[in-house]
């Protein structure tokens, strides 16, 4: 099919490959800031968000972790290959690239999580067969933290970018219209293939205060809107950030690695929320900032003209606990937030250190205590199963989480602890007791994971202990889930139901065989009375 040079580029948040997803409804802010910047640039842009449509809508599209809608890896490399494919991932292809427009020049993914760059790679595959002249592109956090290794050999696109994607984009439209004199070598964070090498420019970066405010224009904002205990019936967050990057450097974590911490001025801050509310009819914001602290004096400036000049917003948002004081709390408050996201992950001190959070339990106790005498309901994000973890860890959990679990503003995100690739603790072992990275065979479509040696430890021995650890945890890990699913519940008698008493039934469906069927129907049934969605950064 010939393009045309006048033809639009083509912006698309791809569907995923697993519905593994948190049942959130997430508006595509990275995509719409690039949408704004092309707009004002001159470009034809029109973009589509299939996630939504995927995890919420179509319960026929594959899905690699329900045996019912899985495929193997020989299908999806077959595919991926060239091969003809009248099977569930040629329909899964077909559905979503029957809908872009058959004849542009460029197509760009915006690939945020994992199950996605599998799901662009399907749908980039079916673009080339349509339409191959046109360039396509991916892009996004994935493919901002990978090494190239681990995105270039499956080919499909044409060119990767690194970093932020409006210059990048803008260069390529430029250069497949021959304006300008572009030449692919001038653009900044474009990875690409010539010559049989991989060529790779340095990272794209712009800063926070030339961010356009984002331009949702063109996808239907009913996909986004859910009932909310706040916000109310049918309602949306807008996605904004007065920051760019992470603030942090945490041992455990690759988001230093997406972009460079920047903050935006308090008046470019303030006008833009106060014409998004206006532009799109909503006061509800989900402030997408790593940490909304990262820089407090901006917070608090930013803070005291928001409730003064957009007295009506409601938001919510990540914090670390380091740069947050009661103070602050009362400022937030004031301007409008209700929810707050903490890292924490560790009540034990070494460990908190360990992993390069920089606070004292005094002060998270203090920031909590305080943030439920506000009203601010808290998110407090917890990892077990850490390098080195020790009984005083599994004790530090089980003590946080029984000073909180019955707090109606506290709700805990407990989860396993995975050794990220291009972390500190990956990069440097030794800085860490870790020694004999190993990567598991878990496939292409899981998640990453590592063993490691510790001191006096071999790889069978540190899973032991972990194992150990997890047993003594696990009452409270049920707890925390069964309280959630409780909180969640619709019916307000429901909410009332002792937690204790769940914990107490789950504990002896473990012990007795004949009891487990009735606790997981009464489990199940609690779970489908309950909201579907919440608030989850």
């Amino acid at each position: 099919m010939s393009c045309s040079k006048d033809s639009p580029l083509i912006l698309i948040h791809p569907p995923a490959v697993s519905k593994r997803y948190l049942k959130t409804k997430f508006m595509p802010y990275g995509m719409a800031v690039v949408n704004a910047f092309l707009r004002e640039h001159g470009v034809p842009v029109v973009q589509y968000d299939f996630l939504m449509e995927y995890l919420f809508s179509s319960q026929e599209d594959p899905d690699y972790h329900n045996p019912e809608r899985s495929f193997s890896q020989e299908q999806f490399f077959s595919f991926l290959s060239g091969a003809e494919d009248t099977g569930a991932l040629g329909r899964f292809a077909r559905k979503y690239g029957d809908r872009l427009p058959p004849d542009a020049r460029i197509y760009a993914f915006s690939v945020v999580a994992y199950h996605q760059f599998w799901a662009a790679l399907l749908l980039g595959r079916y673009i080339r067969t349509v339409n191959p002249e046109a360039m396509i592109v991916f892009g996004g956090p994935f493919i901002t933290i990978k090494p190239a290794d681990a995105f270039v050999p499956y080919g499909v696109a044409d060119y990767w970018i690194r970093g932020s994607g409006e210059i990048p984009l803008l260069m390529l439209h430029r250069m497949i219209q021959e304006k300008d004199g572009v030449k692919k070598e001038h653009i900044p964070g474009i990875v690409y293939v010539d010559g049989g090498r991989i060529h790779e420019k340095p990272r794209s970066q712009f800063r926070a205060e030339d961010e356009r405010s984002p331009d949702f224009g063109g996808l239907s904002l009913s996909d986004y809107r859910y009932d909310h205990p706040v916000s109310g019936y049918e309602t949306f967050f807008l996605p904004y950030r007065i920051s760019k990057g992470c603030p942090s450097r945490c041992s455990f974590c690759t988001g230093r690695l997406v972009d460079r911490y920047d903050v935006k001025s308090g008046d470019k801050v303030v006008r833009e929320i106060a014409e998004l509310a206006d532009t799109y009819g909503t006061v509800n914001f989900q402030l997408a900032d790593a940490s909304i602290n990262g820089h407090p004096r901006r917070l608090h400036e930013i803070c005291t003209r928001l409730s003064a000049e957009v007295p009506a917003i409601k938001w919510y948002s990540y914090a670390k606990v380091n740069g947050f004081s009661p103070q602050l709390l009362e400022q937030v408050k004031r301007a409008g937030c209700f929810s707050l996201f903490w890292g924490v992950e560790s009540a034990y001190e070494p460990t908190i250190r360990l992993l390069g959070k920089r606070f004292t339990l005094k002060s998270l106790y203090e920031l909590i205590d305080e943030s439920i005498r506000l009203g601010i309901k808290n998110y407090i994000h917890l990892i077990y199963n850490t390098p080195r973890e020790s009984t005083e860890d599994v004790l530090g959990l089980m003590g946080l989480i029984e000073r909180y679990i019955d707090s109606d503003f506290v709700e805990f995100l407990p989860q396993r602890f995975l050794l990220e690739a291009h972390s500190l603790m990956y990069e440097h072992p030794e800085h860490y007791g870790l020694a004999d990275i190993r990567r598991v065979n878990t496939g292409p479509f899981e998640r990453e994971q590592y063993i490691y040696r510790e001191p006096g430890l071999d790889f069978a021995e540190v899973e032991q202990r972990n194992r150990k650890h997890r047993r003594m945890l696990e009452d409270h890990l049920e707890w925390i889930r069964y309280q959630s699913i409780l909180k969640r519940c619709r019916k307000s008698l429901l909410q009332h139901v002792p937690s204790r008493l769940l914990v107490t039934s789950g504990r002896l469906a473990r012990r007795f065989q004949p009891y487990q069927s009735l606790h997981h129907s009464m489990v199940r049934w609690l779970e489908s009375q309950g909201r579907e969605i919440r608030e989850q950064l």
